[in-house]
């Protein structure tokens, strides 16, 4: 029961959140039906734990699109990539049939989907100095078993450039600097 009521609560707003990426004139449309971005992770983590994996993506896509710096979106896209990659291997061996093909493209383009994603999350761990360790931990375990970190690339330098450190400092003084009409 609690199942039918997170998807038709996320059937309500999940296609404003696919529309308001794709077009800025949306946007404010789109925010008065989406939920905060915080109660979209716990949405996330909670269709993952009912199984609905594609759902869940979709949610996750949509709030790397918003903010790309968080690391729990980070962790749970590679998570989800990997409980998405088990379950296919699961259901085949469940079924005793060899592995198509298609299969194994598909289960390949899964691992390194999860492992591409948990190596940003690791990365961006390290450089916004997070202290949640279990999901480091865990990170660190899921790399293992989808052979390891990826291997750094050029767009990774680009993301470091843009990088600025976030203040508590810099947000009071823009909000005590009087406004101009």
């Amino acid at each position: 029961e609690g199942k039918e009521y997170l998807l038709k609560s996320v059937g309500t707003w999940l296609p404003a959140q696919k529309q308001s990426t794709s077009s800025s004139s949306a946007e404010e449309d789109a925010q008065k039906v989406i939920p905060p971005y915080e109660s979209r992770i716990t949405t996330a983590k909670l269709l993952i734990e009912c199984e609905e994996y594609e759902m869940a993506v979709d949610v996750l896509e949509g709030l790397l699109e918003e903010d790309d710096e968080v690391v729990q979106v980070w962790y749970l896209s590679g998570w989800v990539c990997y409980l998405q990659w088990e379950k296919a291997k699961e259901q085949q061996e469940a079924e005793g049939r060899e592995v198509t093909g298609q299969e194994k493209e598909e289960w390949e383009a899964l691992q390194e989907a999860a492992r591409s994603y948990l190596t940003n999350a690791k990365k961006l761990y390290s450089k916004l100095r997070c202290d949640d360790k279990p999901m480091l931990e865990h990170t660190e375990q899921l790399l293992g078993e989808l052979g390891g970190d990826m291997e750094p690339q050029e767009e990774d330098e680009a993301l470091d450039d843009d990088y600025e450190p976030c203040s508590d400092e810099d947000e009071n003084s823009d909000a005590e600097a009087p406004m101009e009409h």
